[in-house]
């Protein structure tokens, strides 16, 4: 049995977190409103097999003049976008040149969008709750992607598709996540080919607890499926582009964790467990010293992630009551040493 000794010396090495400004979309968490018109009918058809961009528009409306932009508008991700899983699949903004000084969009290039997977009250249930994923774990680090809650009106170009209104998440870039931190995207991450030792261990650790605090499998911070740039729903900061060690893991995309707990989420194969409501650690052993210090970390955020729970009014109150319960048991299991050892440090890999 692998021995876990809780003890001071746990915390030395911690992350220290330098954050700079932020963009100003990334400022708050107020919903803003835009209106997003492309060839809708033929980006949606060709989504699964040619994600290719298309010219539109998106407009800023709101408070004062309504502010237009050109843009290339593409369908992204891997399996909402490929396995027939979602009607209307994750998008990614490419604004075009053009002044965006003194707007809420100065200093962006690329924006994610996460969409409505599919109309209907259980998914706009789900899409709450993985927006509010990504505002837990900015709650325990910084290094981290920030979101935006949107209100977007989608509007055919084509004429061809009614128009529609969406409430959506705009994710920050990765660029912006490292340049506001005083890091860097590493460039030379490959899969397969990074080795643990080269991660900064709190950092690394921090992902991990997460990951198991919202039940979610579906990532690994060294390997992608064959084909795939590295890593899976992680993408990695350090003080270069060329590091070759305190390399930051940054996680993305958390549909698939018993959080959201969709339809459509499996356990990957291999993984002892009977549905992503289960949590499953998949930390790394050679942190496990790490994990005293970045429990007291949780535990010390653990107001903060239930006001956020709180506080997000698009969840109905049955699911933000299932949702609490979730993150109580979270909470109960870090609180127990027993239960640290046999649901974490044991359950480590490597």
């Amino acid at each position: 049995m692998r021995q876990f000794w809780f003890g001071l010396a746990a915390a030395i090495g911690a992350v220290v977190t330098p954050v700079s400004a932020q963009t100003p979309l990334f400022t708050d968490n107020s919903e803003i409103q835009l209106v997003v018109e492309v060839p809708l009918t033929t980006l949606l058809r060709q989504a699964a097999r040619n994600p290719q961009p298309h010219a539109g528009t998106v407009t800023l409306v709101g408070a004062g003049e309504p502010q237009r932009f050109a843009i290339a508008i593409s369908a992204r991700g891997v399996s909402r976008r490929t396995l027939g899983i979602c009607a209307f699949p994750p998008l990614r903004i490419d604004l075009q040149e053009g002044s965006r000084r003194g707007t809420l969009l100065q200093g962006q290039d690329k924006i994610k969008v996460v969409t409505l997977c599919r109309p209907g009250a259980r998914y706009e249930q789900m899409h709450a709750l993985e927006g509010l994923a990504y505002r837990f774990y900015n709650a325990i680090t910084d290094y981290s992607y920030r979101v935006r809650p949107a209100r977007i009106t989608y509007r055919d170009s084509e004429g061809r598709r009614r128009e529609e209104s969406q409430f959506n998440w705009l994710v920050e870039d990765i660029d912006d996540v490292a340049r506001r931190n005083g890091r860097r995207v590493a460039m030379n991450v490959a899969s397969g080919q990074l080795r643990y030792a080269q991660l900064n261990g709190r950092a690394a650790t921090e992902l991990a607890l997460f990951q198991f605090m919202i039940g979610n499998l579906d990532w690994d911070m060294q390997q992608s499926a064959a084909g795939r740039d590295c890593c899976h729903n992680v993408r990695h900061i350090a003080v270069s582009q060329t590091a070759a060690d305190n390399i930051i893991p940054v996680p993305y995309d958390f549909d698939a964790s018993g959080l959201v707990d969709a339809p459509y989420a499996v356990p990957p194969e291999g993984v002892p467990v009977r549905d992503v409501r289960q949590r499953h650690y998949r930390g790394m052993c050679r942190f496990n010293d790490q994990v005293p210090a970045v429990i007291a970390a949780f535990q010390s955020r653990r107001d903060a992630i239930n006001v956020l729970i709180a506080a997000e009014t698009r969840l109905g109150e049955a699911r933000r009551a299932s949702t609490q319960r979730y993150i109580d048991d979270f909470f109960e299991i870090i609180a127990d040493p027993a239960r640290v050892q046999s649901q974490i440090i044991e359950r480590c890999r490597g």
